[in-house]
């Protein structure tokens, strides 16, 4: 049991390091394929190692969430400050930028963004970017949330810190003028989160009655 631990760790540790060097070598195809399969085979060691010492299998389980999910938030960070794409610049540091930014990137009103992705798209590529793409980036938070933090196996601190999440992401690639500061990316991504939550809920609802 123990060298497959070891090896299932050493595996994982190996997708990792790809994972941070191809950064800005692999698309995010790529990167979501490693940041899956380090996650698994990490999973795996934890298991091992749980049953090989019962008596440390939570604390192990604990800071495998922990690594887990501060992975998650390296990868969302890749995902939505297009960092590979552009160069953070502060927004108010030219007026001219400013308003580039204000005109051709930014929505204030709500489902235009999802309606014209359904209207006018010309290839699913394109709609499962706008659309599904949104709903899945932020969907772990249903997952995560609820396993480090009791207060969010409740609905409604589980939305609002969801939500805080998503208004932090969207205010900064504003104020760094990256990506597009959009209302229906909030939707889509508090959506998302939600729904996994409802999924997660039902899942482990023995440990949300419990708490």
């Amino acid at each position: 049991m123990k060298i497959k631990m070891y090896i299932s760790l050493a595996v994982a540790t190996v997708f990792g390091l790809v994972f941070l060097w191809g950064i800005n070598e692999f698309s995010y195809t790529y990167m979501l394929i490693l940041f899956v399969v380090t996650l698994l085979f990490s999973y795996n060691a934890v298991r091992l190692y749980g049953r090989h010492n019962p008596e440390r299998e939570h604390r192990a389980r604990r800071v495998f969430l922990w690594a887990a999910f501060v992975f998650y938030l390296l990868f969302l960070f890749l995902l939505t400050f297009s960092v590979r794409r552009a160069t953070p610049q502060l927004i108010f540091s030219s007026r001219d930028r400013l308003n580039y930014y204000l005109k051709f990137r930014c929505n204030f009103v709500p489902f235009k963004t999802i309606r014209n992705a359904i209207k006018y798209s010309t290839s699913f590529r394109y709609f499962a970017i706008n659309i599904l793409g949104n709903l899945a980036a932020l969907a772990p938070l249903g997952f995560f949330l609820p396993a480090l933090f009791r207060r969010a196996r409740h609905f409604l601190p589980f939305t609002l810190m969801a939500a805080l999440v998503v208004v932090f992401i969207e205010s900064t690639q504003f104020l760094f003028c990256v990506g597009s500061c959009d209302i229906d990316d909030f939707i889509l991504n508090v959506l998302g989160a939600v729904v996994m939550y409802a999924v997660v809920r039902v899942v482990f609802r023995r440990a949300f009655r419990e708490n």
